[in-house]
């Protein structure tokens, strides 16, 4: 089983190219975290473990118990958590966009997670020329206009529930790994896009440099959303990395 696991707000049709590919030779799985989509909004102080301890729930009501994992930025961060606290359910992991948090985390462009911040409630306008061209390369926003807008379009019409977001950038502000990631054994790949403006470069390089068992592989001109920039590369990456030995 390949089980896909979301960024912050996001939704599980982020994964559509991923679930088509892998679908038909895997068993796969997408769900949404506590807050967004179709599960429960949880007004209450939340850790990343939550969310981790969350997906051992998920796991466990559909019969998996060891698997691999993809997840990007925020759900980076929750196979983070899941890898440190239940290594046993984690056979190998993909993580991309994302950090270690605390000290190891390098925020890059302060102005663009600010932006980010503000996304809950925010019009079609303000999605499309300040937030969703943060979620993806340049190269991509230019060759690609009109998904930029119909992204924004979408997100615009069926806004997340500002509790349910609130609660995630909690647990993703207290996020810090420094202490347990060298417990994490599984193997690793880290996946990330040259031109992510969210989550420079130096994040990757900080986590394969700290986990015992990673490696990289940079998606050159690919932002934040490397499973929609380029499905192609993203996918076969992952298919090389859950094929070895």
């Amino acid at each position: 089983m390949v089980v896909f696991v979301n960024g912050l707000g996001g939704a599980q049709a982020a994964f559509t190219l991923q679930v088509r590919d892998f679908s038909r030779d895997h068993r796969v799985l997408t769900f949404d975290h506590r807050g967004v989509g179709g599960s429960d909004v949880v007004d209450a102080p939340v850790h990343m473990a939550d969310f981790a301890a969350d997906m051992v729930r998920v796991l466990d009501e559909v019969g998996a118990a060891c698997v691999d994992f993809v997840g990007l930025s925020f759900g980076g961060r929750v196979l983070q958590q899941l890898a440190a606290g239940w290594p046993e359910r984690v056979r190998r992991m993909v993580i991309g966009g994302t950090s270690a948090g605390g000290s190891l985390h390098h925020q890059g462009n302060a102005d663009a997670h600010g932006s980010l911040r503000l996304a809950t409630g925010a019009g079609q306008e303000v999605w499309a020329k300040t937030i969703a061209p943060l979620l993806f390369g340049r190269a991509y926003v230019e060759k690609y206009p009109e998904r930029i807008i119909s992204l924004s379009r979408w997100r615009a019409r069926y806004p997340s529930n500002p509790i349910g977001i609130a609660r995630q950038w909690e647990a993703w502000d207290s996020f810090d790994m420094g202490d347990q990631i060298a417990a994490i054994e599984c193997p690793v790949l880290v996946l990330h896009g040259t031109d992510d403006a969210l989550s420079p470069v130096i994040n990757a390089e900080m986590l394969v440099s700290h986990l015992p068992n990673a490696e990289l592989m940079l998606l050159e001109g690919i932002g934040h959303s490397p499973n929609v920039e380029d499905p192609e590369a993203f996918n076969g990456a992952i298919r090389r990395f859950l094929r070895a030995p």
